[in-house]
């Protein structure tokens, strides 16, 4: 009996998938808005250290409204602002700057106007144009009503 208890549970649990954002790095979005140029990237901006960017993770990020939204409108982006790895983006190269206890990347600071709060959530469309800004821990409909 137990045996097939189990099995149920496992079988009623494979069903069970959540759906997540398709989060890319910010040099595959560049690639995706060359060949889709009419979707902007939706960048958030976050660090290891942050408690509201895992916050941001483990609810607004996992709504169903906000994955099929974020999904289907835009090339989600996930860019850690303290990462070492250079990156060439849109032509231009940025490095990571260690100023001050952590360090940051240059382009988290371009990204976020020099204004270093996390996590922050950037959307750039194919023109290179910042279109949004935004900035802290939103709830669901916050973070929706925002676009």
């Amino acid at each position: 009996m137990m045996r097939y208890i189990f099995l149920i549970s496992l079988f009623l649990s494979s069903l069970n998938f959540a759906q997540e954002i398709n989060w890319v790095s910010i040099n595959d979005a560049e690639k995706m808005q060359l060949q889709s140029p009419e979707k902007p990237m939706f960048i958030d901006v976050y660090t290891d250290w942050c408690g509201w960017c895992k916050q941001m993770d483990n609810t607004t990020f996992k709504n169903e409204e906000v994955v099929s939204f974020i999904n289907e409108y835009y090339i989600p982006v996930k860019f850690d602002a303290e990462q070492k790895q250079e990156i060439t983006f849109k032509g231009q190269k940025f490095e990571y700057m260690e100023v001050g206890r952590k360090g940051v990347h240059q382009l988290a600071a371009a990204l976020l106007q020099g204004n270093l709060s996390y996590p922050s959530y950037v959307v750039i469309n194919s023109n290179n144009e910042l279109t949004h800004l935004l900035r802290g821990y939103m709830k669901p409909n916050d973070l929706l009503n925002s676009f």
